[in-house]
């Protein structure tokens, strides 16, 4: 970690059975890779497009961490826009409401159905997000892929690795 945060050692890497992943600036990357953090309190539903979307752009290299609450909101959306559609299909896009008259008597009334505004403020909301994450036709050439992975470090020697290691090439030299 960088920023006057303390690095654990590599040692203590090698102890807890981590990896070292300290953030590795890459020239002409405008944002680091990176993962969001899952929110919680998302149904199965809307775990699987939030899943979705990181892959879609982890694939495209758009993926950072600072997307996690677009991706959310998208996927809430998206979950709404589902039921409200399934609404829709089942009662029809205009219903029939009951109105009373100023007499308190019943008339029937043919409105859109409400699930109607539901359905389109969802999708209005989702493409804005699209849109903003770079899944837009429109918005592709606007968004800068983020950095390359980090490269994986070699492994380093041990202690006891490095001097028998020297051990041997020091009887080698003395053999010859």
């Amino acid at each position: 970690m960088q920023g006057g945060h303390n690095k654990k050692s590599d040692d203590l890497h090698k102890l807890q059975g981590t990896k070292p992943t300290p953030p590795v600036p890459v020239e002409g990357a405008a944002v680091q890779p990176g993962r969001p953090r899952f929110p919680k309190g998302l149904t199965p539903e809307e775990r699987r497009i939030f899943k979705s979307l990181c892959a879609e752009l982890e694939q495209r290299r758009h993926l950072s961490t600072g997307d996690g609450e677009l991706l959310y909101i998208y996927a809430t959306e998206r979950a709404r826009w589902a039921r409200a559609k399934a609404k829709l299909t089942e009662q029809g896009e205009i219903c029939t409401y009951v109105r009373l008259d100023s007499n308190g008597q019943p008339h029937d009334q043919e409105k859109p159905n409400l699930w109607l505004k539901v359905a389109q403020d969802s999708a209005r909301n989702m493409v804005a997000c699209l849109d903003r994450l770079g899944l837009t036709p429109n918005a592709r050439h606007r968004i800068k892929p983020t950095g390359d992975a980090v490269p994986a470090a070699e492994p380093e020697q041990s202690f006891e690795d490095k001097y028998f290691a020297d051990l041997d090439t020091t009887a080698k030299g003395l053999q010859q």
